[in-house]
């Protein structure tokens, strides 16, 4: 079977979204995103949603996401993957753990995971903990 360029031009796109890997909606634009500020539990132990998915100038991707997870709750089991997360603690006390390494980030402290490191995080405290995730998704997305 012959295909074309452009046919694989439309094919790799649909291929890496059925890989789950979720395609950037293009350039970013300057613009003040605001996240969702009802954002609370409301009787669910995590809850977060996105605030921007996009390109630089340059194509490559950047996307930001905010979570608030209840006393004790994880994110997620521990995983890794090729982008670098950075990470704002808004309020509460985040339990970082980087390959079994655990570290406590509290308001206003930032955590950088890199590239391929198994990690996650949990809430150390006893009330809500808030925080953004920028992720730094390169030419990957």
């Amino acid at each position: 079977m012959d295909v074309s360029r452009r046919e694989l031009a439309f094919l790799f796109p649909a291929l890496a979204m059925a890989a789950g890997q979720e395609q950037p909606p293009g350039p970013l634009g300057s613009h003040v995103y605001q996240p969702d500020q009802s954002l609370d539990l409301a009787g669910k132990e995590k809850k977060g949603g996105r605030i921007f998915f996009g390109t630089d100038h340059s194509g490559f991707a950047l996307e930001m996401h905010q979570t608030e997870l209840a006393p004790g709750v994880e994110s997620h089991p521990p995983h890794k993957h090729v982008h670098e997360e950075i990470m704002v603690v808004l309020d509460g006390k985040l339990q970082t753990n980087v390959e079994g390494k655990t570290e406590i980030a509290e308001r206003g402290g930032v955590v950088y995971f890199g590239s391929n490191q198994m990690h996650n995080v949990r809430n150390a405290g006893q009330v809500p903990v808030r925080y953004y995730v920028l992720e730094l998704r390169g030419r990957e997305a």
